[in-house]
C-alpha cells in the first residue's frame, strides 16, 4: 500500500505581520463622508487580511505545514518550530513506502513539502529521480494523483473537488461543512483536534477513491 497523504497549511506569523497597505487601497469615489470611508476601511482591512492569509497559506515562502495526514498516522506542528520534526517524520514514512504516494491534487502538496524541507535544510530519504517523478504528468507511479487521473490532468477545472468526487463514488466527503478556508481560523482558535479530524477525513476520502479507480489506471 502506498502512502496516502494530505496536508494543511497556515501562514507564517512573520508574513501575517505585514501592514495593511492603506495607501494602495482606496474606497469608491462616491464615498465622501468620513464615517462611510472609515466603515469601508474597516471592512476592507478585514478583507485584505483574509486574502493575505489565503495567499500566504498557499505559498511555501510565506506559509508552513500545520499537519500532514496519512494512512500511517497524522503529524501536527502546533508551533512553527515543530514543522521540521513533522517533515522528518514524513520523509521517514515515505521512505518506508518506497516513495509511492497517493494524493488528491498532490503535486501541490508534495511541492509544498519539498520546498519547506529545503528551507529547513532537510535531506529527503528517497532519490531525486523518485521525487522528480512525483511531478510527472500522465503517470500513476510513484505518484497516483486521483484528481489528475479523473480529470485527465486538467486539475484546474472549476468545481471538481474532493468532496464532489467522494459523493459521486458514494464515500464520505468533507467533514461537517469544514473547508480549507476554515483551517486558519481554527488554528488561531487552537482547535487542533478539529483540524486533525478534517485532514484525516480527506485522507480517508482520497483512499476510498483510490481503491475504486486504481484497478483501471495502474
Amino acid at each position: 500500500m502506498p502512502l496516502i497523504l494530505d496536508i494543511e497549511t497556515v501562514p507564517l506569523a512573520l508574513a501575517m505581520d505585514a501592514p495593511y497597505p492603506k495607501d494602495d487601497r482606496n474606497p469608491p469615489a462616491n464615498y465622501k463622508s468620513e464615517e462611510a470611508i472609515a466603515k469601508w476601511r474597516a471592512t476592507d482591512e478585514q478583507r485584505w487580511e483574509d486574502e493575505r492569509a489565503k495567499e500566504c497559506s498557499l505559498n511555501p515562502r510565506l506559509g508552513r505545514i500545520l499537519c500532514i495526514g496519512t494512512n500511517a498516522g497524522l503529524w501536527m506542528a502546533r508551533g512553527e518550530a515543530a514543522e521540521a520534526d513533522v517533515l522528518r517524520t514524513f520523509w521517514q514514512a515515505v521512505y518506508e513506502h518506497d516513495g509511492q504516494v497517493v494524493t488528491w491534487n498532490g503535486s501541490w502538496d508534495l511541492r509544498f513539502i519539498l520546498m519547506r524541507s529545503l528551507y529547513h535544510g532537510l535531506t529527503p530519504t528517497i532519490s531525486g529521480s523518485i521525487i522528480s517523478s512525483w511531478f510527472r504528468k500522465y503517470t500513476t507511479a510513484p505518484h497516483f494523483d486521483c484528481k489528475a487521473v479523473l480529470l485527465n490532468w486538467d486539475v484546474r477545472i472549476s468545481g471538481e473537488g474532493l468532496d464532489q468526487w467522494a459523493k459521486f463514488f458514494g464515500v464520505e466527503g468533507k467533514l461537517g461543512g469544514i473547508s480549507g478556508a476554515d483551517v486558519y481560523p481554527l488554528y488561531l482558535a487552537g482547535h487542533y483536534d478539529e483540524i486533525a479530524e478534517y485532514c484525516v477525513q480527506d485522507v480517508a476520502a482520497t483512499q476510498a477513491i483510490y481503491e475504486r479507480i486504481k484497478g483501471v489506471y495502474q
